[in-house]
């Protein structure tokens, strides 16, 4: 089940509709069937965290990857949760992640390259998040199985070729 991209907020006691517009390579805000284009704060996966201002009340419209939620008075609508705002992705994990695509793609081809872009989406989500205190060992571990079963895969298909 897709999660919900579209909210109606009351703000003052006046119904506001906001949305958000995934496109091919950038997303928009829709606030009250205004569109407005926003930037990933990420270039290999979806980051957004835009705050809207409606009468001095400010949301934050989140996306990391597919998963989009709006928070209102500091909780997500979808999730229920508190709102805490994006960190930057650390620079080990952009390391991790393009070396986990780099890997894929020479070793096991379009297979390892889809391998190494669920992985890489995985170590941006995991090393932005506020539920880990120190996500480095799990994004390590991720990149590690990635790599491991890109080569196998791949030592496989060669096998099988040859």
């Amino acid at each position: 089940m897709a999660k919900k991209s579209k909210w109606d907020v009351s703000v003052n006691g006046v119904n506001h509709e906001i949305a958000y517009k995934r496109g091919v390579f950038k997303a928009s805000k829709v606030v009250d069937g205004e569109a407005t284009k926003i930037k990933s704060k990420n270039a290999f996966i979806q980051l957004i965290d835009e705050p809207i201002t409606i009468e001095n009340k400010t949301m934050h419209l989140t996306a990391i990857g597919n998963k989009v939620d709006l928070a209102v008075d500091d909780v997500y609508l979808n999730s229920g949760k508190p709102y805490v705002p994006f960190g930057n992705i650390p620079g080990w994990a952009n390391i991790m992640a393009i070396a986990v695509i780099i890997i894929g793609w020479f070793f096991a081809g379009i297979i390892g390259l889809l391998i190494g872009l669920f992985g890489a989406m995985f170590i941006f989500s995991k090393s932005i998040s506020v539920d880990q205190k120190n996500p480095l060992p799990i994004c390590l571990v991720v990149t590690i199985l990635c790599a491991a079963f890109q080569v196998v895969f791949g030592i496989i298909i060669q096998g099988l070729l040859a």
